[in-house]
Formats: structure tokens, sequence, C-alpha cells
């Protein structure tokens, strides 16, 4: 974790930002979570959660090519997973997504914009809520089951009109296994062997932001 914020401090270190480059507004959408098992019969239904904070967004083509910029979000966002509607995972995240993003002009106000990158993640919230007997029954996640810190890809398509509002799609999945301690399941081997059980946050979002 520290060699990769190192690794970001130093890159925006070296980029010479200016005011008519740098442009920002707020941004906010709904996501679409699922909690990946590496025993797939675990993983969870779709789990529905938000996201909401700033984006930047800084122009590269000085740099690259005409087209080119490099987008960041600082948000907080709320993922998850859903098991038959009796229990489901709450996951809130500080998140911070760098796209390396290229913007087509499309002529008209309208152009289309799609972007790839890392994201890192620092979960703040993390419950686990089960219904017993008609009443709701919560326990920690973080720090008990799963690790606080995420890191995944992260990718996007969208459209940008009068050179304001921005709707957008996007996925984005975990590289980390969030399990901090768990039990082992059987592989499926005639042999009886073991695998310690993983879990990866993946996650589907649509969004908007208004760029000033």
């Amino acid at each position: 974790m520290k060699r990769i914020l190192t690794l970001l401090v130093a890159v925006i270190a070296t980029v010479n930002l200016s005011a008519q480059d740098l442009r920002w507004g707020p941004t906010a959408g709904i996501n679409f979570a699922w909690a990946h098992f590496s025993n797939k019969a675990s993983t969870s239904d779709c789990y529905i959660g938000f996201n909401a904070g700033v984006k930047a967004e800084y122009d590269m083509s000085q740099y690259i090519t005409d087209g080119f910029l490099l987008d960041a979000r600082l948000l907080y966002t709320l993922k998850g997973g859903q098991w038959a509607g009796s229990q489901h995972h709450n996951l809130g995240y500080l998140e911070l997504p760098i796209n390396l993003t290229y913007r087509y002009d499309l002529g008209g106000d309208v152009k289309l914009f799609g972007g790839l990158g890392p994201y890192l993640g620092l979960g703040v919230l993390g419950k686990h809520v089960q219904k017993v007997d008609g009443a709701k029954v919560k326990s920690d996640l973080f720090g008990e089951l799963y690790k606080r810190f995420d890191f995944g890809l992260n990718y996007n398509l969208g459209v940008e009109i009068w050179d304001n509002w921005q709707f957008f799609i996007g996925f984005e999945h975990s590289l980390l296994n969030s399990m901090k301690s768990g039990g082992d399941f059987p592989d499926g081997g005639d042999g009886g062997d073991y695998k310690k059980l993983k879990m990866r946050p993946l996650n589907f979002y649509i969004g908007t932001a208004f760029m000033f």
C-alpha cells in the first residue's frame, strides 16, 4: 500500500498543474454491487448502493496528444452483497479512482469519453445485517472478517453535453482478497483438498457529474 501511495504522489508531483487545464465538479451515482467469493455458490445477489463525491479532470494533451485527460474522483461509495433477502453486507469505502481517459468531440456540444485505471479504497463502514425473528442483528465486518484496504481496476464510458453535464457507466473489480480471515472449503477434487476462502468486491455503476 505504501509503495502505491508513494508512486501516486510522485506522478502528481511531476505534473505542472495549471488552472486552465484543470476543472472539477460534484458527482454521484448508483452502485450495483456483488461480493464475489472463490466458492461461487456463496457469491451474493446484487446489492444496490450509491456513490457521491467530487470529480476533477486534468488536460493531458501537452504530454500525450489532443483528447487525453487524467480524471480522478474522490468518493464515498456504498457496496456490498445480499443473500436471499434475509441478510446483507454494507461496505462503505472512501475511494479514489484515477483514470487515463480519451474524449472525442462529436460536434454539436456532444463528446464521448472512455477511460481506465486503478482505484484505491479504504473501508470506513462495514456491517453484516441479518434478520433474526423479525429483528435486524448487526455485526462489524472490517477488522473482524474483511480488510479495510482495497485496490482494483476501474473502467468507464460516457457522454458529455454542453461542456458541463456528464453521464457515464462503469465497472470496477478488486484485485485483492478482501478476507482477513475465513474458513476453508472443499475444492471439489477427490483428494479431499481444501482451499482458503477469498472474496473480491465487484461493482457496476451509473453516474453523473457537473463540471465547472
